[in-house]
Order: structure tokens, then C-alpha cells, then sequence
């Protein structure tokens, strides 16, 4: 009773002063081909995705090939890649001479969503998902999260079925214990079997919330109310 009473102020505290941000990583430009024809990540939850949870944009939009990064792009974006190790080709983007062999890699840095003296309480990863079929050549993808297996994402990615230049914009919860102290987020893609299937990003986006870290002597003090108040109950 005692310790539920304490989460309870905690979060009382916290509430009082929680907060919630957006950051977006590279242009919503289909790959540079073009324009969207409405936002691309309507109906995705983008902030306070419970871990593991998943949720997509309504949009789905079909574009030209090829296409390659463009000066000033968000590293990784707009790039098609293949697997590490490529033994064959599939599809057009993995014949395509600009590819580059994976794995994909993203270093996206949130370090300015999370105010001094905070911690990050949900953290919300979205990915505008190009050209990734495994089920259609069934070539699976591996993706990692700061480093770890990520298997959720991992088997979002192999559940896409685009068949084809076709983007669809998607948000996954990351658990904030796995989170870095640096408020850095490494995300990393590849492809193994033949590696002959090529896939690309448009765009990512990070939504954090946060709350304050309890001070040592808040905490006293809170847990000293909770024991007056469990006295008085007596």
C-alpha cells in the first residue's frame, strides 16, 4: 500500500509537468520522385506508442524508379539498398547501379526533445517504408535497435507485401529501457538470404513524452506523506 501510494504522487508530480515532442528526419518527398497526395502519416499514432505497439498511415503511394539521394538528404533517406551480401537480383532496385549494399543505417539524434532534468517516458519511431516484399521473394529483413535485435520491427518490415515502388508510412513503440543516456536512437536494416531485394526510406520521425526526474529529496518527502497517511488509516 505504502509503495502504491508513493506512485501515485509521483505521478501526480509528474503529470503536472510532463511533456511531448515531435522531430522529423529527412523530406516527405517520395524518395525525391514527387509529392505526397495528402500527409503521408495520417492515421499513425506518431507520440506515446506503448512498447511494441504498431500503427500505420491510411496513405499508400505507388512512384516513379529510379531514383537516387539527393545533396543535403538525411543520411540514409532516398537510398536504395540491398542486403550486406547480394547473390542475386529480384527486382529492379536490386539492378538498380546507384544500390548500396546494406545494412541501412540511421543515426537519429532527439537529444532536443528531452528538456534538462528529464527522462524519456514512451519514445515513438516512424518510417515512411518503401519497396519492402518479403513476403514475395521472401528474402527476410533484420533490423536492430541501438545495436539489440529489434524484433518487432523486424517483423514489421517482413510483413509488407508493396510488391513494388509503393511507400506506407509507419510508427512503432520502442521501450524507453533500452533507451541510450545519449538520446541517440541507432537503427539498423538489412536483408539476409540471396541480400537481392532491394528496399529504401523516405522519411523517419521520433515523438518522445517525457517527465521529470524525481529529486532525491522529493522522494523523501513523498515517502514520508504516504507513511503519514497510512498512520492516519490506522
Amino acid at each position: 500500500m505504502k509503495t502504491k501510494l508513493i506512485a501515485i504522487a509521483l505521478g501526480m508530480v509528474a503529470f503536472n509537468s510532463a511533456q511531448a515532442a515531435f522531430i522529423e528526419y529527412g523530406d516527405e518527398d517520395v524518395l525525391g520522385t514527387g509529392t505526397y497526395g495528402s500527409d503521408p502519416k495520417a492515421g499513425a499514432t506518431l507520440n506515446g506508442l506503448a512498447p511494441n505497439a504498431v500503427t500505420y498511415g491510411t496513405l499508400i503511394t505507388g512512384h516513379g524508379f529510379p531514383f537516387d539521394p539527393s545533396s543535403g538528404d538525411f543520411a540514409g533517406t532516398d537510398q536504395i539498398y540491398v542486403g550486406s551480401v547480394q547473390t542475386s537480383n529480384h527486382d529492379g532496385y536490386s539492378g538498380h547501379g546507384g544500390r548500396l549494399n546494406g545494412p541501412q543505417m540511421f543515426d537519429l539524434d532527439y537529444s532536443s526533445l528531452v528538456p534538462a532534468g528529464h527522462m524519456v517516458t514512451s519514445l515513438t519511431l516512424g518510417i515512411a517504408a518503401d519497396d519492402f516484399q518479403n513476403a514475395v521473394f521472401q528474402q527476410p529483413y533484420l533490423a536492430k535497435i541501438n545495436s539489440a535485435n529489434a524484433p518487432t520491427l523486424t517483423n514489421t518490415l517482413n510483413a509488407f507485401n508493396q510488391t513494388g515502388p509503393v511507400t506506407q508510412f509507419f510508427t512503432i513503440g520502442v521501450d524507453p529501457l533500452g533507451l541510450s543516456a545519449t538520446h541517440h536512437l541507432s537503427i539498423s536494416i538489412d536483408q539476409l538470404g540471396d541480400g537481392g531485394d532491394g528496399w529504401a526510406v523516405d522519411f523517419l520521425t521520433i515523438g518522445v513524452e517525457t517527465a521529470p526526474v524525481p529529486e532525491p529529496g522529493s522522494l523523501l518527502v513523498l515517502g514520508l506523506g504516504a507513511a503519514a497517511i497510512l498512520r492516519r488509516k490506522r
